[in-house]
Order: structure tokens, then sequence, then C-alpha cells
């Protein structure tokens, strides 16, 4: 009895000095909690702390922000070119964030942007269309700043574009031009008839896409561009997309290009025989960078018109 009376006294300061470790009846955290931030981002083993899963976890949101121009050549445009602007808003797990106002706003450089707020739609995109101010200078950084607040949680996103501004710009006819051509620079539409009754006329048209680019290659959009008749020889009706108009406007899209229809009437030559015109068009159109100034080129095409017997 009297070993067992010391066991029992050597036992109980033993059992004591355990019970002081771990964490008190509160909740408090102790070092090896793998959510507690004190200690930094690693648990007390040196590993990083797992991701809290479950109905109860508190989502994290992540906002991207892009820049591009309409003709998806890049993030440089010229001035007053237009730029598209797509915010892409997800949760933490990766799912698109609908129904989300976008906010976007310019943290420097010159650039117009309205709405100012888009919202996202089921795809958590946030699509915006802004304009790229003018600028004296040959080159500009615009930075683009969109943001919002999801439950409570403030996410915001930067992007960035250039504005380059050339000393000139030049409209572009894009034809093709055949072999056969006598200088190279008109093409050549023939059309062939066979035993075609006269007197009669036929209409040959030559669809005429053309882009405005400035120095740099950029595209410039939405700049009206004056078509019209410069010169023809031969004895033949022409005309810009309609018989009764010589001339008329087309403005670019948003790829800086435009296109139009250029059209000659010609009368039905005698069988064996063929008739021909020559047509010149001139594109104008006032010079994005100057606009006292204006730019302008010019573009043909040969039309030939053919009367064969039959074989």
């Amino acid at each position: 009895m009297r070993c067992l009376k010391m066991i029992a006294v050597i036992l109980v300061p033993l059992m004591l000095s355990l019970t002081g470790c771990g964490s008190d009846s509160s909740g408090t955290t102790s070092a090896n909690n793998p959510f507690t931030t004190s200690g930094g981002n690693t648990s007390g083993d040196g590993t990083s702390p797992p991701t809290p899963t479950g109905s109860g976890t508190v989502l994290s949101y992540n906002l991207v922000l892009s820049l591009i121009s309409p003709s998806g050549t890049g993030t440089t445009v010229g001035p007053n070119s237009k730029v598209i602007a797509t915010a892409i808003l997800t949760d933490s797990s990766g799912n698109p964030v609908a129904n989300q106002p976008i906010k976007f706003e310019a943290v420097e450089g010159p650039v117009a942007i309205d709405p100012a707020i888009v919202t996202t739609d089921s795809s958590g995109k946030a699509i915006n269309l802004l304009t790229a101010g003018a600028t004296t200078t040959s080159a500009i950084d615009v930075i683009m700043k969109a943001s919002t607040s999801v439950n409570s949680q403030l996410v915001t996103a930067i992007g960035m574009f250039k504005i380059m501004r050339s000393e000139s710009n030049i409209i572009k006819f894009m034809t093709t031009k055949g072999p056969t051509d006598p200088d190279g620079t008109l093409n050549t539409l023939r059309v062939t008839l066979t035993n075609a009754s006269t007197p009669s006329s036929r209409t040959i048209l030559q669809q005429v896409p053309f882009q405005i680019l400035d120095n740099n290659g950029v595209p410039r959009v939405r700049v009206p561009v004056t078509i019209s008749i410069y010169s023809e020889i031969g004895d033949c009706p022409v005309f810009i997309d309609s018989p009764e108009a010589a001339a008329r406007t087309v403005t670019t899209d948003d790829t800086g290009l435009g296109i139009f229809n250029a059209g000659v009437t010609v009368v039905v030559p005698p069988v064996g025989s063929e008739n021909a015109c020559s047509i010149i068009y001139k594109a104008e159109a006032v010079d994005p960078n100057n606009p006292p100034a204006t730019i302008y080129s010019y573009g043909g095409f040969i039309a030939v018109l053919e009367n064969v017997l039959p074989e």
C-alpha cells in the first residue's frame, strides 16, 4: 500500500503537465491548424495549408481584361480607331459569373468609353467597344482598368493597348491583277457571248474591296470614303453601285475594310468581234491624322465583251 501511494504521487504531476498542450475550450487555434493566418502560408509541418472546400466555402473571384483591335491584328491601333475590350469574370472554381456589372475606366491615355458599365453574360464576359483618342505624339500607351464588386469582394484587372500615329494613311485596293493587263495595274474582265444579236448591251460588274491603313499597317476603321468615276475610255456608260450613280460614300467597317461595285454597260459587238472599255475610279477620304488634308487612291479595270460564232 505504501508503494501504491508513492506511484500515485508521481503520476498526478505528470498528468497535469500533459494537459497543458493543444487548444483551449474557446477554440483558439494553434500553430498546427492549417487555416491559421498568424503563422504565414505554411502549416506547422512546413507544408502549404489545404484549400477550404464544402458548402460553407467563401469563393474568391478572378477578372481578366483583354484589349485588341477589331481586325485581330494585335493591341496597336491608330488614332480614333476602335478597340475591343473583353473582361471575363470567374470564381475560384473557374465557373463564369453572370449578370455582374463591370466598370471600364482609363488609368492613363486618351480613350473614349461608352458605356462605362457592361454586364457580364452567361459566359462571364463583358464586351465593350472603346475608341482610341487623337494624339499628337507618334506613340502613346493607354492603360485600361476593369473592376467589379462580388459579394463584397473588389476584383480588378488591368490591360494596355498602344496608339500609333503615322505621318500619313493610304487607301489600298485589294483586287487581283491578271498577267494580260497592258500596264500591270488594271484587271481585265472578259465576257464572252455566242452569236448574240445586236443591237443590245451587257452590264459588267467588278466588286472592289479596299482598306485604309496607316504606315504601320494598322487598319483605320469608320472612315467615310468617297468613290467616284475618274475617267473612262470607250463608248460605255459607267457607274458606282447603281446605273444612276457616278459616285457614292462607303464607310470602312471595324476591320478598316470597305467594298463597292464598279459597273460598265458595254454594247454587244457584231459576231466575230469585241468591244472594250477602260474604267478608272477614285477613292478619296479625309486624312484621319490631319483633317484638313485628304488621302486618295486610284484603281480600275478593262471590260471586254466578245461576241463569237457558235462552234
